[in-house]
């Protein structure tokens, strides 16, 4: 059959093998991506190649051949209460029961990442499965066996407050050991948020409210206290001033007296006396004698 003077049969099978080349090529060319690592599974042989695909090009056998791709960059995995949600609808919290026997609910987020010298290890122990797989299986299922277990040895105003830290760390601590074993790094772990339930809440309003008042209290009669003490500090003050000038006036008064002696005060009399005599009436007049004694 010939098109235009071009025979058409003759060019079909090289057609045919271009395409099949190009789809060999397809298949064999596959790429890393970026913050991942490639795990080779030789399905001949049945056992993982050694040596990781870095991010980039790679190819390899599709016939015999396959890859699964693990992330080696931190993950991050959140186990929370969706916002504006109720109690049950978009709830993902993990239910702990405190010392006393309280239902709680703890938003918990969990950064983890694989451990890159062990990403065939962990290709090996969990079948080829990806990581959505092993987040489920590891990360989570441990974080919602662990926590509970830990927050039972704690009241539920610890949990919510003071003891927070400690339960976390407590948790980060259990889960880092379980982690390991499976070829996980845990990163960080974080209690974001305590959800107590409406008697509890109520039962802690309270008694914040009990505490402030407290404290208004407590300043009040520090307030008063302080008033108190400036009050005695100035009438000590004043006192102390007084017996000062009393005391200084008493010496003064003595120290006149003793200077006091019969010539002293004849002689102030005789230096006061304007020379006149004094004026007296219904009476004798008093006798001065002014004669000179002789010697």
């Amino acid at each position: 059959m010939n098109i235009f003077g071009i025979k058409i049969l003759p060019i079909v099978p090289v057609i045919i093998a271009v395409i099949t080349a190009l789809l060999v090529v397809f298949q064999t060319w596959t790429t890393i991506a970026p913050g991942y690592i490639g795990i080779i599974f030789d399905k001949a042989a049945h056992q993982v190649k050694t040596g990781n695909l870095e991010p980039g090009w790679a190819f390899i056998n599709p016939v015999t051949e396959n890859i699964q791709q693990y992330p080696v960059t931190i993950q991050t995995y959140a186990m929370v209460r969706a916002a504006g949600e109720g109690s049950q609808a978009g709830d993902d919290s993990i239910k702990v029961q405190s010392s006393e026997g309280q239902q709680l609910n703890v938003d918990l987020t969990i950064q983890y990442q694989v451990i890159k010298a062990e990403a065939n290890a962990l290709f090996t122990d969990w079948a080829g499965a990806g990581i959505d797989v092993v987040q489920d299986r590891v990360v989570r299922q441990y974080s919602r066996t662990e926590v509970p277990k830990i927050a039972s040895q704690y009241g539920w105003e610890a949990i919510n407050g003071s003891g927070r830290t400690e339960v976390t760390n407590l948790i980060a601590a259990d889960l880092s050991k379980e982690f390991a074993k499976r070829h996980l790094l845990l990163v960080s772990v974080g209690i974001r948020e305590v959800h107590l339930p409406d008697a509890l809440n109520a039962a802690l309003d309270q008694k914040i409210a009990a505490q402030q008042s407290a404290e208004r209290q407590k300043y009040v009669l520090k307030q008063a206290e302080t008033e108190a003490q400036q009050a005695l500090v100035k009438a000590q003050g004043e006192a102390n001033a007084i017996l000062a000038t009393a005391t200084a006036q008493a010496k003064a008064n003595k120290l006149l007296s003793q200077s006091l002696t019969g010539p002293v005060i004849e002689a102030q009399k005789i230096a006061k006396w304007n020379g006149e005599l004094p004026q007296v009436s219904g009476g004798a007049t008093p006798f001065i004698d002014l004669r000179t004694k002789s010697p």
